[in-house]
Formats: C-alpha cells, structure tokens, sequence
C-alpha cells in the first residue's frame, strides 16, 4: 500500500518535486520530516506507515 493511496507514476514525480522544493539533487534521499513537511502529514503518521504499521 501507497501511503499517499496514488500510483507509482504519481509517487515518482511527488518525490522529484519535493526534492526541488528541498533543493535536493536527483540521487539525495528525503526524510519523513521533509515529506512531512511538504505533504502536510503528520510525522508520526509516516514513520508508523514506515515501519509496517498500517
């Protein structure tokens, strides 16, 4: 499962423009803060779907 519930194609370009937003370059990683951050999610919220927990 997806956690924003959107298809591949849709989690690939999310993840390159919160890099851009980040000012990140295409081979950095993001963390859940940033995603956080930029999604409006809850942390904890990430890092629970991060660990398996939903």
């Amino acid at each position: 499962m997806r956690i924003t519930g959107r298809s591949e194609r849709y989690s690939r370009k999310l993840l390159r423009d919160v890099k851009v937003y980040f000012g990140k370059k295409p081979y950095q990683f993001i963390s859940p803060e940033e995603f956080a951050e930029y999604s409006g999610l809850d942390k904890n919220n990430i890092l629970e779907f991060l660990k398996g927990g939903y």
